[in-house]
């Protein structure tokens, strides 16, 4: 978990929760090759975000081979696919990643997914060929 100087109050609770609980790691903000090792080794990921379009920390994290866990919202649905755990709700995101945390075998088939579906959807050599496409078509 990085830091979000914008909520302190909520950073604050984390704090407290972390000193109850050893499976909470509060590491601070990583940037760079950091943040890419934190990324790729860790056990899930959560989309929390309830609006935005196909979110880039998304795509990245389906990019990582995370097990993720996203906000069931169209948005993310569209981006993740089958290729991830929804959730609604505080009960929903504990028991989507409680699912990943105790099913290794389910966590092994979401980053499966989540590899394959980051490079058939987001090549940018793809993506290119399809803008050049649609603007020569019109």
């Amino acid at each position: 978990m990085g830091d979000a100087p914008y909520a302190s109050e909520f950073i604050a609770r984390l704090h407290v929760a972390a000193q109850r609980d050893p499976r909470i790691r509060l590491l601070g903000a990583h940037y760079g090759s950091e943040y890419q090792v934190l990324r790729s080794h860790a056990a899930a990921y959560v989309q929390a975000t309830e609006v935005g379009g196909t979110h880039p920390a998304l795509v990245e994290a389906m990019g990582f081979g995370n097990a993720i866990a996203a906000n069931d919202v169209p948005e993310h649905r569209e981006v993740l696919g089958d290729a991830g755990l929804y959730y609604s709700g505080v009960a929903g995101l504990t028991s989507a990643l409680q699912r990943l945390l105790d099913d290794h075998e389910l966590a092994a088939t979401m980053r499966a997914r989540a590899t394959a579906r980051a490079r058939e959807l987001f090549d940018w050599d793809s993506i290119a060929d399809d803008y050049e496409r649609w603007l020569e078509a019109i």
